[in-house]
């Protein structure tokens, strides 16, 4: 059994986690995901002039169904940014009372398949830089079956949200772990303790080997549903993690090379 989880958090809190790290000679290594992309938006600006500030590797996750033909032209001036695949039209395909998916168990596999397969040609087509096959299913739900095919499809990794599953199914994945958002009742920031709680639960995880300690700890935000309190904790946190020399931001490139299939 691990260290009983705790339910909020606080910056002494994640400070603390990161001292037990660096006592044990490591640096916990550290990616952003940000969802939801389409086109140029001035919150997509607020968003790459952060990443530049604390120049973290920024990785989004792209709607392929209608993109902006003006999204890499912009894409193309910040060699930072990479782009990953957020599903094909961001549309539930699961039925009423079943908790929403575009790539989930009720729906046909073969339909599936198409639908990938166009929204990577999608990606391709409009001229993406920095394009990783890496693919982000809609609301982070994704059904095994699925999984399964995706390494057939050409893609190398997956991302949904919380620690990596125990038996790998199909690709690596590279998940979300920190979000900073309370989406019931209206996008709005969940709190700072509740949001560090996030943080410094995966990092004791993979520090303690309860988690996968390679796994990069995920940060994942949605840059045209934050309030001004969460672009606020996001600033914070970038400057905590960066300039202090006890983590690392990556870019998944790095990592995708020496990901092990499941």
């Amino acid at each position: 059994m691990g260290q009983k989880e705790i339910s909020m958090a606080s910056w002494a809190d994640l400070d603390e986690e990161l001292r037990l790290w660096r006592a044990t000679g490591e640096i916990p290594t550290f990616w952003w995901r940000d969802d939801d992309t389409e086109a140029p938006t001035a919150d997509l600006e607020r968003l790459i002039a952060l990443a530049e500030r604390f120049s973290a590797p920024l990785h989004l996750a792209v709607v392929p169904h209608a993109i902006d033909p003006g999204l890499a032209p912009r894409l193309g001036a910040s060699p930072l940014v990479y782009a990953l695949q957020h599903g094909i039209s961001h549309k539930n395909h699961e039925p009423k009372g079943a908790r929403a998916s575009e790539v989930g168990v009720n729906r046909d596999i073969a339909l599936q398949e198409a639908d990938l397969t166009l929204g990577w040609q999608r990606m391709v087509a409009a001229g993406l830089p920095n394009l990783l096959p890496v693919f982000v299913p809609p609301w982070n739900r994704i059904a095994e079956k699925t999984l399964m095919v995706l390494p057939r499809l050409g893609y190398h990794a997956v991302s949904i949200f919380d620690r990596r599953p125990e038996t790998p199914v199909g690709l690596p994945h590279f998940n979300g772990h920190i979000d900073p958002i309370r989406w019931k009742e209206g996008a709005r920031f969940a709190g700072t303790e509740k949001t560090l709680e996030q943080a410094v639960r995966h990092l004791r995880q993979r520090r303690l080997g309860e988690a996968e300690k390679d796994e990069p700890t995920g940060f994942v935000t949605h840059h045209l549903q934050t309030d001004e309190p969460t672009w606020d904790f996001s600033a914070a946190l970038l400057e905590r993690l960066t300039f202090r020399d006890a983590t690392r931001w990556i870019a998944l490139p790095q990592v995708l090379k020496g990901a092990h299939l499941g």
